[in-house]
C-alpha cells in the first residue's frame, strides 16, 4: 500500500535582492518602474516518488538540495508550484526550529497549537498533554513562553507533540541532532517504535550512519532533483562517490592553478601542508604525479586499493650519496607516513641525467579525508637537494567510515 506518492512536483521562489526599506521607497520604486521582480529559484524540480505504508525512506544530499523543502511540502506547510503529492493518513511533523510553534506562547499553549496543525481535537491533546510533557521532560518550563527555551528544549518538545499523536507518517529534519545523547535515545527508540508498528517515517539527515542503520531506502537529492533512489546502502555510496569525486575535480583545479604560478624559493622548510620548496638543486624535481589502480593520474583515491607515486628528476651535478623520499601529511598537519630509499635500504650508485622514481603501494590505507604529499631528493644527511613540500594534495574516500588515520588489513572471527 502506497503511503506517500509524489508526480512531478516542483517548488518555485522568488528571490528578491532589493527589497525596499521603507513605504517612501516602494512608492518611488514602483512610481518609476524599478521595482525588483525577483529571480526565480526551484527548490524541487519535476520530484516523482513512492514510499510504501511501514516503510522508512533517508533523504539525503547537501545544505541547498531541497530535503527541508520536500518535508514541508508533504507536511502541507507549503503548497507546490506544480505536480502533486499525497499521503494517506495522520501526519506527524518534526520540521525545522520554529515550525508551528510560537515564541510568545507557553511551552503547553504551544502544544495545543501543534496538535491543532496536526488534526487533534482540543480533548485529544487535553489527553495526551501529561505524556507529551513527561516525554520532553518539560516539567519545569512547560507554562513560560517559548522565546526562553534553548533549540534542544524546543527540539525536545516538538518530538514528543509528533510521536504522539499517533501518527501514521512521521517527517523528521535534521533538527534531530540538536538533542543531547540521551533525548536522542530516548528518540531512537520511539522511531524503533513507530517502525514495528508499521508506520511510515521520513527522515531527513546529514548523519549517512544513522541514515544506514534506520532507513530500507533512501533518496538522494541535487539542486532539487533526485540523483538516485533505491536500497539505502547503495544509494549513499553513490551519493559519497560524487562528493568525493567533485572533491577531487575541486584539487585537479587547484593543482592546475598553482603550477601555473611561480613557487617561490624559501631558505627554510615551510610548515606541514604549507607549498614550499627549497634545497641547493644538485638533483632538481621536475614532475610529480600520484596514479590510481589503472594507472592513470589522480587526486582521488579509494581506501586500500593500490597507489603509485611518479617522481621525475634532473641531475644538474653528481652527487655520491642521493636519497628519495615521500611524506603523507594529514590536512591538518599530523605526519602520517614518511620514508625514503635509505630506510628501506635501497643503494643508488650512479643516477642517469634524468630520469623516474616510482613508489608503489600496494595497499593505499588511509581512512576518509585530505592529505598532502612531500617528496624530496637529500644526501643521507639530511642536507636537501629539493624538497618539495605539499607539492600534491589528494583525497581519499571510502565506502567504510573508520576513525583514525590507517585502515589496516584485518578479519573479525568467532570462536
Amino acid at each position: 500500500m502506497i503511503a506517500i506518492q509524489a508526480e512531478h512536483l516542483s517548488k518555485r521562489f522568488m528571490l528578491h535582492h532589493d527589497r525596499p526599506r521603507s513605504l517612501q521607497e516602494l512608492l518611488a520604486s514602483t512610481i518609476s518602474g524599478r521595482r525588483d521582480r525577483g529571480e526565480e529559484f526551484w527548490a524541487l524540480r519535476d520530484v516523482s516518488f513512492q514510499v510504501q505504508r511501514g516503510e522508512m525512506l533517508g533523504v539525503i544530499g547537501r545544505n541547498g538540495a531541497g530535503k527541508s523543502t520536500l518535508l514541508k511540502l508533504i507536511a502541507r506547510v507549503l503548497e507546490p508550484t506544480s505536480g502533486t503529492i499525497a499521503a494517506q493518513g495522520r501526519l506527524g511533523a518534526l520540521l525545522e526550529l520554529g515550525t508551528g510553534f510560537h515564541p510568545d506562547l507557553s511551552g503547553r499553549e504551544n502544544v495545543f497549537l501543534n496538535g491543532a496543525l496536526l488534526g487533534l481535537t482540543q480533548k485529544e491533546i487535553e489527553r495526551l498533554m501529561d505524556d507529551i510533557i513527561a516525554f520532553a521532560e518539560m516539567e519545569q518550563f512547560i507554562d513560560i513562553p517559548l522565546r526562553n527555551y534553548s533549540s534542544g528544549m524546543q527540539m525536545r518538545l516538538g518530538f514528543a507533540v509528533a510521536v504522539h499523536v499517533d501518527p501514521d507518517i512521521l517527517l523528521i529534519d535534521e533538527v534531530l541532532a540538536v538533542g543531547d545523547e540521551a533525548f536522542q535515545r530516548k528518540c531512537l527508540r520511539q522511531i524503533h517504535r513507530l517502525r514495528r508498528e508499521e508506520k511510515t517515517i521520513i527522515f531527513v539527515s546529514h548523519d549517512l550512519g544513522s541514515v544506514a542503520q534506520l532507513c530500507d531506502q533512501a533518496l538522494w537529492l541535487e539542486d532539487g532533483q533526485i540523483q538516485g533512489e533505491g536500497p539505502v546502502r547503495e544509494t549513499i555510496d553513490r551519493y559519497l562517490l560524487s562528493v568525493a569525486e567533485k572533491e577531487a575535480q575541486a584539487l585537479a583545479e587547484q593543482a592546475d592553478a598553482e603550477a601555473e604560478e611561480e613557487l617561490e624559493e624559501t631558505e627554510e622548510p615551510t610548515p606541514p601542508g604549507v607549498r614550499g620548496r627549497w634545497g641547493t638543486r644538485e638533483i632538481e624535481l621536475t614532475r610529480v604525479r600520484m596514479l590510481d589502480v589503472q594507472g592513470n593520474e589522480s587526486y582521488l583515491f579509494r581506501c586500500g586499493e593500490p597507489v603509485t607515486i611518479e617522481v621525475e628528476y634532473e641531475v644538474h651535478e653528481e652527487v655520491g650519496d642521493p636519497v628519495f623520499g615521500v611524506a603523507i601529511f594529514r590536512d591538518d598537519g599530523l605526519w602520517c607516513y614518511g620514508s625514503n630509499t635509505d630506510i628501506d635500504r635501497i643503494l643508488i650508485d650512479s643516477l642517469p641525467r634524468k630520469g623516474v622514481v616510482q613508489v608503489d603501494f600496494d595497499y593505499f590505507g588511509f581512512v576518509p579525508g585530505t592529505y598532502f604529499l612531500d617528496v624530496a631528493a637529500h644526501n643521507k644527511r639530511g642536507h636537501p637537494y629539493d624538497y618539495f613540500r605539499a607539492c600534491r594534495t589528494f583525497a581519499i574516500h571510502s565506502l567504510i567510515k573508520d576513525v583514525g588515520v590507517f585502515r589496516p588489513e584485518h578479519r573479525w572471527a568467532f570462536g
